[in-house]
């Protein structure tokens, strides 16, 4: 009896967990926060004027109506869409590359130039996305001139729609960040005021000689901050710099820091956790790996095993390396173990996470735990009841719950 009422209040505590990422989850993909109003037709007073003839609604859309509204518009160019992408991909630290429809540094400076991390390309896939304008002749819904991205798909990227008006006055872009969630088979996005500050950067810092400024437009929504950044093109340029993206892992050195006084103790549970961790990281790596090596390969057809690797590989190996260990020991070398993949994943991608997204990972963790627990202790209600839970935390985001 006190086994199954152990059993009971693990699988309470970790469906509370995942409830609770449910409830506090952001957008799937690239969606604003839940709960912002949309309208059926497109408000007058959320146009906004630009350039030319034509004022411009600033966000984009999942379907030619208000009501699919995901991100908001956060760069304009003051120039057509070919003269705009002309200026984006006039760089010699990195080239933006096309995304599939599916989807002057002075000699004082040269140093830290050449210290510069250069990033690496590859294509693209994206869904289609709407955007906008309203002219003399009335609204038209506009779709996408061109799509670029600086990253991978399986890992992180800066991902931009470009949409020209009709009269060719100006281009609008809607640049967000995003990256591969390996427990929601689809991109996330943490905000899109950085990309549009490194799209900034790079006009800034002498990729095309253009004037850039911020104009604050009160924009609502769409994760936007009110304000646009707008670039006024002369002329094209060649590149002297690259930009430099730091990431830290100051985190995950730590958590590796205070792991190995235990790891003395208990070395095969230690073993356990290291390697549960490294198959966390070992398929982001793979991922992006085998998407550089194979670029024709649809990124989705690589994630699909690499997923069963995670899904299927992590409690498979829980339950065959624990029942040898102290019962405390491994689930506590488990928690460690995958939390410090996930915590290592994360930085090295170098995005901000979403609380709900932490509360699931942690509620994935407790259900590995209780796995290894159940094991080691062959208590097979208490591992049953974690791999009830490891179930349920892995269809939640398939669902879309999370």
């Amino acid at each position: 009896m006190r086994r199954v009422t152990v059993a009971v209040g693990l699988l309470l505590v970790v469906g509370v967990g995942l409830a609770l990422s449910g409830a506090l989850a952001g957008p799937s993909a690239e969606g604003p926060p839940a709960g912002e109003p949309s309208a059926a037709t497109v408000p007058e007073e959320s146009l906004i004027a630009v350039d030319g003839d034509y004022r411009l609604w600033p966000y984009t859309s999942r379907s030619r109506s208000v009501e699919g509204r995901t991100l908001a518009i956060n760069v304009v160019v003051r120039a057509d869409a070919a003269a705009t992408r002309t200026a984006i991909e006039s760089r010699t630290a990195g080239d933006w590359e096309e995304t599939d429809g599916t989807e002057a540094a002075t000699t004082a400076d040269a140093e830290r130039v050449r210290a510069f991390v250069e990033r690496d390309w590859a294509d693209a896939r994206s869904s289609t996305r709407y955007g906008y304008v309203e002219g003399p002749g009335g609204g038209t819904w506009l779709t996408e001139m061109f799509e670029l991205h600086d990253g991978t798909y399986l890992g992180v990227r800066d991902h931009l729609r470009a949409y020209e008006s009709p009269d060719g006055a100006y281009t609008a872009i809607q640049a967000h960040e995003e990256y591969y969630d390996w427990f929601r088979l689809r991109h996330t996005v943490p905000g899109i005021d950085d990309p549009a500050v490194r799209l900034e950067d790079e006009f800034i810092r002498g990729a095309v000689d253009a004037e850039v400024s911020r104009e604050y437009r009160g924009i609502e929504g769409g994760w936007s901050d009110g304000w646009i950044s707008v670039i006024e093109l002369a002329s094209l340029a060649t590149v002297a710099g690259a930009l430099l993206r730091r990431r830290t892992r100051a985190a995950a050195v730590d958590l590796a820091r205070r792991s190995r006084r235990e790891a003395v103790r208990h070395a095969d549970a230690a073993l356990l956790g290291a390697a549960l961790g490294a198959v966390v990281v070992g398929v982001r790596a793979t991922g992006v790996g085998l998407e550089l090596a194979y670029p024709t390969v649809p990124p989705k057809a690589i994630a699909g095993p690499l997923y069963l690797v995670l899904a299927v590989g992590l409690p498979a190996l829980v339950v065959a390396r624990s029942r040898e260990c102290d019962p405390a020991a491994v689930a506590l070398a488990v928690v460690v173990g995958v939390g410090a993949g996930f915590v290592i994943d994360f930085a090295a991608l170098g995005v901000a996470v979403p609380p709900a997204l932490v509360v699931h990972r942690v509620a994935l963790l407790a259900a590995l735990g209780a796995v290894a627990a159940g094991r080691a202790a062959d208590d097979r209600p208490v591992l049953g009841a974690g791999l009830s839970a490891w179930a349920v935390g892995l269809a939640l985001p398939i669902a879309g719950v999370i």
